[in-house]
């Protein structure tokens, strides 16, 4: 066995053997093949311009993370190893700790890969089979919206999400036991992202290495639903994931539920009472208040009782008391007079009327029209039967009412916040600023 054949078997039996598709450390590679440092270089150089391997010299070049570079950006990364070869200790108390001061790691290429390796076992895992294949690992694939319903309805997976990226695992009962008893079910998927088609329409993202990391039976499934074109993830998933950014840019739905806790602040700071029973910052927002969901007539349905009880339902009769009256009489036929609660949304807007002036009605009705159009949406399949449908507008239905809410939310803070008892009440700069994206 030549010197050449020798170092490319050992590349791909490393990598082979790799339980994470890892490449191997050039001086690795002459340790264990007993070739000279430089003579493996040299070996390597052949290999690269012959197609047969390829190499990494990344923040983390143990993996292939975005993709193989051109042949002639890899020759220069090992002619400067071969300069560079040196290694660097480090002291941890006692502990000494070696490593290359200039690592670079060894793959096989992809076309080699495609000629040489035996991918039955990966049948069934047809992410997996890619990496084995030596694709990026943070290789980006699409899928319809509707891949989460299978998680999102199911009370047995935690499906958590925030603005423009999201996590599933399956849940434990209080025995640290799963609640799926199959296996095959119990899964992690450690983050997904939202992107969008050819035609703007939401699409799930997942990096090719956590697809990998799914049972076969939920490889097959995310298949099934997979995208092979036209998309694109948003700017601010990549930012964060890709080059571990922070992000200025928020979503409508952290500016809601931000609008919604100041008003809870502010109204705290003029009353004992705040306005709403319960706010849904940091653990506490509801995972069905998202974009993630399939555009059908029943989820539309469920979105909307959800807004009706983060509002109108969850307003505080207590907050009003001493303040206005909270009964009206209405005069039966009989004669008599019965007393009749008022509604808590009657409430605040005749509070807010009768606290702040202003010339322009048109000011409360962008405040309570909004919301009143959400209690008579939630009334309507409350009365009557519909059978479900699948239609893409109830994606823009959902949109444009969100939009109406944050405004009237954003109104109301402001005219709560003219109060001389609110003053000290700190309003974040980016709610100010109204750096807010409809992701």
């Amino acid at each position: 066995m030549t010197d050449k054949e020798k170092i490319l078997n050992e590349v791909c039996d490393f990598f082979i053997a790799s339980n994470d598709f890892n490449g191997i450390p050039i001086t690795t590679l002459a340790e264990k093949t007993g070739i000279e440092y430089s003579e493996t270089i040299d070996i390597l150089k052949e290999l690269t311009k012959d197609g047969l391997v390829s190499n990494q010299d990344t923040i983390n070049p143990h993996i292939i993370g975005l993709g193989h570079y051109k042949t002639e950006y890899q020759l220069s990364v090992l002619e400067k190893a071969k300069e560079n070869k040196t290694k660097k200790i480090d002291s941890i108390g006692e502990i000494n700790i070696v490593f290359d001061s200039h690592l670079i790691c060894v793959y096989p290429s992809e076309k080699h890969l495609q000629k040489t390796r035996d991918t039955s076992s990966f049948s069934q895992k047809p992410y997996s089979k890619k990496l084995a294949l030596g694709e990026a690992q943070l290789k980006p694939v699409f899928f319809e919206i509707e891949v989460l319903d299978k998680y999102f309805k199911d009370p047995r997976y935690s499906f958590e999400f925030q603005d423009y990226s999201g996590q599933i695992s399956c849940d434990y009962d209080e025995n640290e036991q799963p609640l799926l008893e199959k296996e095959e079910d119990q899964i992690f998927l450690k983050t997904f992202g939202l992107g969008v088609d050819k035609n703007l329409e939401r699409v799930a993202v997942v990096y090719l290495r956590y697809l990998s990391g799914l049972t076969s039976e939920h490889q097959l499934y995310w298949k099934s639903k997979e995208i092979k074109s036209g998309c694109q993830m948003l700017e601010e998933y990549y930012v964060n994931t890709i080059e571990g950014n922070w992000t200025s840019s928020y979503s409508i739905f952290s500016a809601f539920i931000a609008e919604h806790n100041l008003i809870n602040e502010i109204s705290k700071s003029i009353s004992k009472e705040s306005l709403f029973n319960k706010t849904f910052e940091k653990g506490n927002r509801p995972k069905e208040f998202t974009f993630f969901f399939m555009p059908t007539l029943e989820n539309y349905h469920k979105f909307i009782s959800l807004l009706d009880k983060m509002l109108s339902d969850n307003i505080s009769r207590k907050f009003f008391k001493d303040k206005i009256e909270l009964f009206e009489l209405i005069e039966l036929e009989t004669g008599q007079v019965e007393r009749k609660n008022k509604g808590t949304l009657r409430l605040l807007e005749e509070w807010i009327r009768q606290n702040y002036n202003h010339p322009d009605d048109k000011l409360f009705d962008d405040i309570f029209k909004p919301i009143r159009k959400v209690r008579k949406e939630r009334q309507s399949p409350a009365h009557k039967i519909n059978n479900n449908i699948y239609d893409k507008k109830f994606n823009k239905k959902q949109t444009d009412l969100l939009k109406e809410l944050y405004k009237s939310l954003k109104l109301l803070r402001m005219i709560l916040q003219q109060h001389p008892e609110s003053k000290e009440i700190e309003i974040p700069k980016w709610l100010e600023e109204g750096k807010i994206k409809i992701f």
